[in-house]
C-alpha cells in the first residue's frame, strides 16, 4: 500500500468502520469508507456545491412541500435502510447502501443549502431553493456526473473516485461547520468571510483527529488494513 492509499485508509477510520464487505471496489480496489458513507458524503457535498457553494444566483427561500417530501422521503429510505439491516431484518448490497446514502445526503443538502445561502451569503428569502430551473438543472448535472462514477466503477477511475470522494467528505465537514460559526454568530453583511472560512477548517482538523483517537481507543487499536495485494495492481 502506497502512502496515500495508507492515509486515506487512516483518515477514513476516523468516520467509518470501514468493513470490507461493505466496501466499494473498483476492480477490486477499495475506497476508504463505506458505500453509504461514500453516498452521504458525495451527494450532500455535491448538492451543496450546485444550490449555495458555486452559485452566483443563490436561493435561501423555504423549499416547496413537494420538495421537502422528496427531501424526507430520502432520509427515511436511508433510515429503513440502515436500521433494517443493522437489526438483522434483512440484508442490504453495497449499491442499495450507497442509494440510500446518496438520497439521504441529498435530501439533508436541500434544506442546508437553503439555511447556508441565508446564514453565510446572506441571500433574499424571498426564492424558494429548487424552486427554479437552474437549480433543478445543477442538480441533475451534478448527479448524472458524480453518481454513476460509483456505481459503474471503472477501475481505471479508481483514483478519481478517492479524490472526489475525499473532498466530499472534507468539504462536507467543513461546510457544517462554517455554517455552525454563522448561526453561533451572525454574520454582518459588511464582515468578509476570511477568518470564519479558516476557524471552520481548523475545526475540521480537530473534529478528525479527536475522532481518529477516540475511536481507536473504542476499538483497541488503528484501523484494520485491506491486504497490500488489493492495493499493489494501483497505477
Amino acid at each position: 500500500m502506497c502512502l496515500w492509499d495508507r492515509w486515506l485508509w487512516e483518515l477514513g477510520f476516523a468516520v467509518c468502520h470501514q468493513r470490507t464487505d461493505r466496501l466499494l471496489s473498483f476492480g477490486g480496489r477499495p475506497l476508504f469508507v463505506c458505500a453509504r458513507d461514500t453516498g452521504m458524503f458525495v451527494a450532500f457535498f455535491g448538492l451543496l456545491l450546485a444550490l449555495s457553494l458555486l452559485r452566483r444566483e443563490r436561493s435561501a427561500g423555504i423549499p416547496s412541500f413537494a420538495t421537502i417530501a422528496l427531501c424526507v422521503a430520502g432520509i427515511l429510505f436511508l433510515a429503513w435502510d440502515g436500521l433494517t439491516s443493522y437489526l438483522g431484518w434483512r440484508e442490504s448490497t453495497n449499491l442499495l447502501r450507497f442509494l440510500s446514502g446518496a438520497t439521504g445526503g441529498a435530501g439533508l443538502a436541500v434544506p442546508v443549502s437553503a439555511l447556508m445561502n441565508r446564514e453565510i451569503w446572506l441571500e433574499d428569502t424571498s426564492r424558494r431553493i429548487m424552486g427554479g430551473g437552474r437549480d433543478i438543472l445543477f442538480v441533475s448535472v451534478v448527479s448524472l456526473v458524480a453518481l454513476p462514477l460509483y456505481i459503474m466503477r471503472p477501475p481505471s477511475l479508481f483514483r478519481v473516485a478517492q479524490l472526489e470522494l475525499l473532498l466530499s467528505m472534507l468539504g462536507t465537514f467543513w461546510s457544517l461547520n462554517l455554517l455552525l460559526i454563522c448561526l453561533l454568530r451572525p454574520r454582518r453583511r459588511e464582515e468578509a468571510l476570511r477568518a470564519r472560512i479558516a476557524l471552520a477548517f481548523l475545526l475540521l482538523v480537530l473534529e478528525l483527529a479527536a475522532s481518529y483517537w477516540a475511536h481507536r481507543l473504542l476499538a483497541g487499536g488503528g484501523p484494520l488494513v485491506p491486504p497490500p495485494a488489493l492495493f499493489g495492481r494501483l497505477p
